[in-house]
């Protein structure tokens, strides 16, 4: 069995279990620990049993920080603010350094859950329980599978490596000024907001990996194709609606995205294209399953939020383009295709 072959089993089978757990136990907000598990089992290796403990510490001290942000937020806006944008800054250069994955965990956990703590104390730390069951998910079926599947040895010469950008402060920096924007936003209305928060970390990490030629077309294009997804899984859960149906499609779709995230599939496509494809597909259907259980309108729910996604991918456009006008950052980081 091909190393990619084994990498798309892997991300079907975690994602499969993650939904399972997460929805079959009716956490709050489940779609955003199957993210959590995503971002996780995207990465291949796993992480030593040390550096996991360490990794889970201070994700768990970054959680609990962020339940003690809203105090802050509440009574002293401005100090947040400021407090916030330098934790993006320090953790989006931490993932330019090459520690994507804890990067990106870490600034899930400052932007989420103190925006979730806005709206009630008890929902930030369910939130924050299931981020972390989604992260052990994700590591457990990554040890389980590639125990079961070991992958084949590559070449030396066919490896890739990453290239570190020419101006790492620069891309942290325009990261955070996508994030920032839409974060404040969310403080006027969380419980619509919190998904547009996710959608953005990620729009902001997939900047950092492509030219300023390339990212319109990726951002706008990634989130539709996001939509089309959504509008599938939808279609195919009205069928039989029940918690085994709503497994498969996860699994099915997470599956087909993952065969061309892997490039068993050619495309033109990066690999970041598939899989914010894919969080943009969760981060739709998660709120929609809600709102059918709450007995809003789905269509115009969705419609909404996919609009708002659309014009954050576009004010995330913008604000490459301007600032590569601005001052141009030079050679973006390269990114290796996930599973390899």
């Amino acid at each position: 069995m091909h190393n990619g072959d084994r990498a798309v089993l892997r991300i079907g089978f975690g994602t499969a279990i993650a939904a399972l757990v997460c929805f079959g136990l009716a956490l709050p907000m489940p779609h955003l620990g199957c993210i959590m598990a995503w971002i996780v089992l995207c990465q291949g290796k796993p992480l030593p049993i040390k550096k996991g403990i360490v990794v889970g510490i201070v994700l768990m001290a970054t959680m609990i920080g962020g339940v003690l942000m809203v105090p802050l937020l509440t009574h002293y806006p401005l100090p947040a603010l400021l407090f916030t944008g330098l934790l993006l800054y320090l953790l989006m250069l931490m993932g330019l350094a090459g520690k994507g994955t804890q990067a990106m965990l870490l600034i899930t956990a400052v932007t989420i859950i103190p925006i979730a703590g806005l709206i009630e104390q008890s929902l930030a730390i369910g939130i924050a329980q299931m981020m972390g069951l989604g992260i052990i998910i994700g590591t457990v079926v990554n040890r389980f599978a590639l125990a079961l599947f070991p992958p084949h040895p590559t070449p030396a010469a066919a490896t890739k490596v990453s290239l570190p950008p020419d101006s790492p402060h620069q891309l942290a920096l325009r990261a955070v000024l996508i994030v920032l924007p839409v974060w404040l936003l969310a403080l006027s209305n969380p419980a619509f907001y919190i998904p547009a928060v996710m959608k953005t970390v990620m729009l902001a990490q997939q900047t950092n990996t492509l030219a300023a030629k390339q990212v319109g077309r990726e951002l706008v294009f990634s989130t539709l194709m996001g939509a089309v997804l959504a509008v599938v899984m939808w279609f195919g859960l009205s069928i039989w609606p029940s918690l085994l149906m709503l497994v498969l499609w996860l699994a099915l779709v997470s599956l087909w995205v993952a065969r061309r995230m892997v490039r068993l599939v050619a495309n033109r496509f990066t690999p970041s294209f598939w899989s914010n494809a894919w969080v943009t597909c969760l981060i739709l259907f998660g709120p929609a399953i809600q709102d059918s259980a709450a007995g809003k309108d789905v269509w115009l729910a969705s419609a909404m939020r996919c609009s708002l996604y659309v014009a954050v991918a576009l004010y995330g456009w913008a604000c490459v383009v301007i600032i590569e006008r601005w001052h141009p950052s030079g050679q973006p980081a390269v990114e290796a295709t996930p599973g390899e």
